[in-house]
């Protein structure tokens, strides 16, 4: 276009930004040029100077902690982050708070569950118990000040986004009332397995004697010389019944389908029958030193971050660990096939979780057990009856019967047009990278669907995810972003590259798993396709060009600011960029 066709076209209608580019310094009959719809005037501010953030976290578990620790130390965002997070129950310590039953324990070893920046010298055993797990995150968060910014007994039930806002508005029950509070930003950091469930059972309040979930443990009962059924023979069952065995009169175990039980993890670190062990005076001693402690550390974490191989088929780790529990299950089991036959499974070595179960096989062969493979149908007002239609009474009855492991939220979230979180993932939740969902602006899950929930350790998996939303909030700060959103066409990609990966995996053998929502047949909603670290460098990188970024200018360089940077309006270092020769 000619400068005089683009003068003349400047007489009828505001210019498009490029014609309003190329028309300065050009006269237009005395006036000022009409603005372009993207003209804004000069930010008088440094280059990078954030706007305040509303940010709400939700629980207080290790994520949580975690996501407060980034803020304040790690990251130093306090200036511009006002950070708040709910958390259901009167303390820190989610699931470790939550599941208080007997033989409550963590089957990866102690020095590798706990935070990465807060090791502890004075773990007791190798394989920490619930109890000494809770302590040392009660610990960490008081060295910490982590719970200053923590609303206890703070429920949130509800969540909508609103568009012109750019902000959620949050519903919190707390104490009763119902509190509102708006936040730019959401963080789930609440965790798969928080929200426990009774079985789907008939008659479930018939029963007049003592009915408990494990994860909502009543310490006033006393099991001793009681008759008590026990159902279930997940991670919680395992663990449970061993502890319990020897003070019952009776232990009926219902179990309805077999289960591997595996080796312990990082066993060549264990003792020499790869079992748990009480650390020596010397050993605690040793990890006073703080070199010391971190080569411990890293030797165990090193190992065990290798375990994605034992999943994948035909890998010389996955035979390995198959053969290896094999020979645990006959030889604790004494071979006998009523035993064997039904609970080794015919599908792959960790289709389901893989719990390592020191004592429950055994505690099975005990005379005061009995083990029904089978399921309970009904409730009666003295104990239950099976499918089989046989009666068992009992004083006392557990449920370790799990949780709701579903992606989609208990309370209601609403994002953008309407959309309701549990509708979109009630059959198959499809996240971008576990991260963030398409439709749920500014909101981030630690632990959501397809995230390394399995592929090694857990708690720096779960810090990851928690710097990623924590490096996507800076970014929204300082360069005064409105929304971020998923791109529908990277969800997809995302989604296929991961199920052709994990086709790879023993995740996708025919067994009823929690790995694929708790269908048989299906994709696998729940793990990540690689290896800790794979996932690591991901959540490293900030692919932008996956969303949908809206700003609160109509021009997106309104951060660009004055003109200037920090380091020039301080007159800090201004060459700091030099260096002395080589690299």
């Amino acid at each position: 276009m000619s400068p005089a066709a683009t003068t003349n076209n400047l007489d009828s209608a505001a210019p498009t930004p490029i014609e309003w580019v190329r028309n300065q310094g050009s006269a237009h009959n005395g006036e000022p040029l009409p603005k372009p719809a993207n003209w804004i005037p000069v930010h008088e501010e440094p280059l990078f100077t954030p706007r305040k953030l509303r940010v709400i976290t939700i629980g207080a578990g290790f994520s949580g902690l975690m996501v407060a620790q980034k803020f304040r130390y790690e990251l130093k965002m306090e200036d511009y982050v006002d950070h708040v997070i709910y958390e259901k129950n009167p303390e820190v310590g989610g699931t470790w708070y939550e599941n208080q039953y007997p033989g409550v324990a963590c089957d990866v070893p102690a020095h590798i569950y706990t935070f990465t920046w807060g090791p502890n010298p004075k773990w007791t055993r190798f394989y920490a118990n619930g109890p000494e797990i809770r302590k040392h995150i009660q610990d960490v968060t008081r060295e910490y000040n982590l719970d200053r910014d923590v609303k206890f007994n703070a429920r949130v039930v509800h969540a909508e986004w609103v568009e012109d806002d750019g902000k959620w508005t949050v519903k919190i029950e707390i104490d009763g009332k119902l509190i509102e509070d708006k936040a730019d930003v959401i963080i789930n950091a609440s965790g798969v397995l928080n929200n426990w469930k009774w079985p789907n059972v008939k008659g479930l309040d018939k029963f007049k004697g003592h009915r408990v979930h494990s994860a909502a443990w009543d310490h006033d009962y006393d099991f001793t010389n009681k008759r008590v059924a026990l159902i279930g023979n997940g991670s919680s069952a395992i663990q449970i019944l061993p502890s319990i065995q020897p003070i019952v009169k009776q232990l009926t175990t219902f179990i309805r389908s077999p289960t591997w039980i595996s080796p312990n993890f990082a066993a060549q670190f264990a003792s020499a029958d790869g079992k748990n062990f009480t650390y020596s005076e010397e050993q605690l001693k040793d990890f006073e030193d703080p070199e010391k402690l971190l080569a411990y550390r890293k030797k165990i974490e090193h190992d065990f971050n290798k375990l994605y191989k034992g999943l994948q088929y035909g890998s010389p780790e996955q035979e390995y660990f198959k053969e290896a529990s094999l020979k645990i299950m006959n030889e604790r089991l004494q071979g006998k096939k009523e035993f064997t036959e039904k609970l080794i499974p015919t599908w792959a070595f960790g289709c389901r979780r893989l719990s390592p179960g020191d004592g429950y096989l055994e505690a099975l062969l005990e005379p005061n057990v009995k083990t029904v493979f089978n399921s309970v149908s009904e409730f009666t007002e003295d104990g239950v009856i099976d499918a089989d239609g046989n009666r068992h009474e009992v004083d006392a009855i557990i449920c370790a019967t799990g949780f709701d492991v579903s992606f989609a939220k208990q309370w209601p979230v609403i994002g953008r047009g309407g959309k309701s979180l549990k509708e979109e993932w009630k059959e198959n939740p499809e996240s971008y990278m576990s991260v963030t969902a398409r439709h749920f602006p500014n909101f981030f899950f630690i632990l959501g669907p397809n995230s390394p929930v399995g592929n090694g350790s857990l708690i720096p998996q779960m810090e990851w995810a928690g710097l990623y939303a924590a490096k996507w909030i800076e970014k929204m700060a300082k360069e005064h972003i409105h929304s971020i959103d998923p791109k529908q066409e990277a969800i997809e990609d995302f989604n296929v590259y991961t199920q052709e990966y994990l086709k790879r995996t023993v995740y996708t053998s025919h067994c009823r798993s929690w790995y694929k929502n708790n269908k048989v047949h299906g994709p696998v909603t729940t793990m990540w396709a690689g290896s800790p670290l794979h996932f690591k460098e991901l959540m490293g990188v900030q692919r932008a060009e996956d969303y949908d970024i809206k700003y609160l200018s109509p021009n997106r360089y309104f951060f660009f600011g004055n003109g200037i940077t920090w380091k020039d309006a301080n007159e800090e270092d201004l060459s700091y960029y030099l260096r002395k020769d080589g690299f």
